[in-house]
């Protein structure tokens, strides 16, 4: 007979904010997405395909966050991915020092679930 996991609030709470978090950006995005003078005041100097590219990593990050809730480890992992594609299209874009703050997402999620990894499938 198996022992049921049970999640520490740390990480439930953690897990519950990064999917407001990321809903919001997803809201944001599609705000700015369907109002031409919001677009041109906030993304006058990046290219309009930001919007769709940082909407749908915001997306994955919500899946991700579901599946973690599942114990998945490889969501973990997608998130990884995700957080580096984004700093890599930031540094691209010239976005600076800044770029480097979504990695908090990722370095604060292990830092919550990593006592308990050993629970993840």
């Amino acid at each position: 007979m198996s022992i049921p996991k049970k999640r520490d609030t740390t990480v439930k709470v953690w897990l519950l904010l990064m999917v407001v978090v990321n809903v919001a950006v997803i809201l944001l995005y599609a705000f700015l997405a369907a109002s031409p003078v919001l677009s041109s005041f906030f993304l006058s100097k990046y290219p309009f395909w930001l919007v769709y590219m940082f909407s749908a990593f915001a997306a994955v990050n919500v899946a991700c966050v579901g599946f973690l809730f599942l114990w998945k480890k490889w969501a973990f992992y997608v998130l990884c991915g995700s957080a580096a594609a984004t700093l890599a299209i930031n540094l691209y874009i010239g976005v600076g020092v800044q770029a480097f703050l979504g990695l908090g997402e990722v370095a604060i999620t292990y830092l919550v679930i990593h006592q308990q990894w050993n629970l993840f499938d």
